[in-house]
């Protein structure tokens, strides 16, 4: 660990010096190339610019593109051809120990790096996600005859109609039903004849049996007293709306022929409706049943609708790699339709209080994640952390900072190209002199690292 540390803040250095040199690059510079005795040498990992000072004025040329080139006169790099541009050797830093680099104070407020205090605080992100709207299983309702028989008369021969509980669906013919219904009536004249006989209790009996099948075809007790009443048969039976809905499916016509348990119907209450939200797979740590969310709706923007997330399902759909959570809209003028799309922006469920960065900070190389700590009077010490859940821009620190240190709150301009810091780590790690191929560093490509919104198309 010790020599990663060491050689990253080599590294820290030599960037923080190709840093200072752009800022002081001129376009206008009339540099002449170097002499063929002017010394040209790579700057070394440790110590300043000051070894490189052959002149004594405290002024060295060094290439703005590769900061390793460093000579004591004017002139052009070889390579490139770019002219060298002075640099103060009392403008660049020190290489301290243990691992820590030094800058001038001074330096540091031309540069304009900016500090920040790390905060241990929980992050509860804003995840957005698309989504659509379905029927709410929970008000569905079929509609089945417990006989068999023929239709007769249909009340209701579309879909999408909109009916109301105890409303006539349609007429059944039955002959099973026929025969129950003269077998009541043939059972209702016994007890009438029998009363105050032995027989009385077989004949009130055999008038239950008769009432309970008519009953186990939900036949009502309205439509048994009427049947007493008129001592008549009805040829048919009539089905009733079980619920108020809309009709989703309809499955009959007149005359057709219809067996007991046939689905005939199926109703569904659209007062309210679920809302299916896909949320990506690395999202779903932040989503739990009980977080609120705001909804919209692309038919109408400026319709915002309340909810909450009631159910996160156990699922995921291997090719989208999303799993589904259901929020429970209100519907009460049915201006919402299933099947509408819609944007869902669900308030993530906080994580517990860690130490949090900004996202910039971190300086990410290969597998390894570091801060850079400020320690005071100009010291920075590269450290290693292992990063937590991102979100809004912010990243949790699992491992390496405890918080209230001072870190550089945009690290990033130190590896401001992926070539030069490739470059730099190979000429620290093979002592490269100028006129020689630059090495490549290891080929750990950085990590695609990008600010969490929850947003998904």
């Amino acid at each position: 660990m010790r020599p990663r540390i060491l050689l990253f803040s080599s590294l820290l250095g030599l960037l923080l010096i190709a840093y200072l040199a752009r800022s002081l690059w001129r376009s206008d510079s009339t540099a002449t190339p170097a002499p063929a005795d002017t010394a040209m040498a790579t700057a070394p990992a440790a110590g300043g610019l000051a070894a490189f000072d052959k002149n004594g004025d405290g002024i060295v040329y060094q290439d703005p593109m590769h900061p390793w080139i460093v000579q004591d006169a004017p002139g052009k790099a070889p390579d490139c051809g770019m002219d060298l541009v002075p640099v103060s050797i009392h403008e660049g830093m020190d290489m301290g120990e243990e691992g820590t680099v030094r800058i001038d104070p001074v330096v540091l407020q031309n540069t304009g790096v900016r500090l920040t205090t790390v905060e241990v605080a929980p992050l509860a992100p804003t995840v957005r996600a698309t989504a659509r709207l379905e029927v709410n299983e929970q008000q569905l309702v079929a509609v089945s005859p417990k006989i068999e028989g023929w239709v007769e008369r249909l009340y209701v021969d579309y879909e999408g109609a909109r009916v109301r509980k105890g409303e006539p669906l349609l007429e059944i013919y039955s002959p099973a039903l026929v025969s129950t219904q003269e077998e009541y009536l043939l059972a209702l004249r016994n007890v009438q004849q029998l009363a105050g006989t032995p027989a009385e209790a077989d004949a009130r009996r055999l008038l239950e049996a008769a009432r309970r099948r008519l009953q186990f075809w939900d036949i009502t007790d309205e439509q048994i007293r009427q049947l007493e009443a008129t001592g008549q048969p009805r040829k048919t039976l009539t089905l009733y709306a079980p619920a108020s809905g809309t009709v989703l499916e309809k499955h009959v016509v007149e005359g057709q022929q219809i067996r007991s348990g046939q689905t005939l119907f199926v109703l569904a209450d659209l007062s309210t409706l679920w809302l299916q939200v896909d949320v990506y797979e690395h999202d779903l740590s932040w989503v739990v049943p009980g977080i609120s969310a705001e909804i919209t709706l692309p038919y109408d923007p400026t319709v915002r609708l309340q909810g909450y997330v009631d159910y996160v399902y156990d699922t995921l759909d291997p090719a989208t790699r999303t799993a589904r959570a259901r929020i429970v809209v209100p519907n009460p003028d049915l201006r919402l339709k299933p099947g509408m799309y819609a944007i869902a922006t669900l308030q993530g469920h906080p994580t517990p209080p860690r130490p949090v960065v900004p996202e910039e900070a971190l300086v990410r190389y290969g597998a390894e994640a570091f801060v850079i700590v400020a320690l005071g009077e100009g010291r920075f010490l590269p450290t290693r952390v292992h990063p937590g859940p991102e979100a809004n821009g912010r990243v949790q620190i699992l491992e390496g900072l405890q918080g209230g240190e001072r870190i550089v709150a945009r690290a990033q301009f130190l590896i401001d190209s992926e070539a030069r810091l490739k470059s730099a780590l190979g000429a620290l790690m093979s002592g490269h002199q100028h006129g020689g191929s630059m090495p490549e560093a290891p080929s750990n490509e950085p990590e695609a690292h990008t600010e969490h919104t929850g947003e998904h198309s």
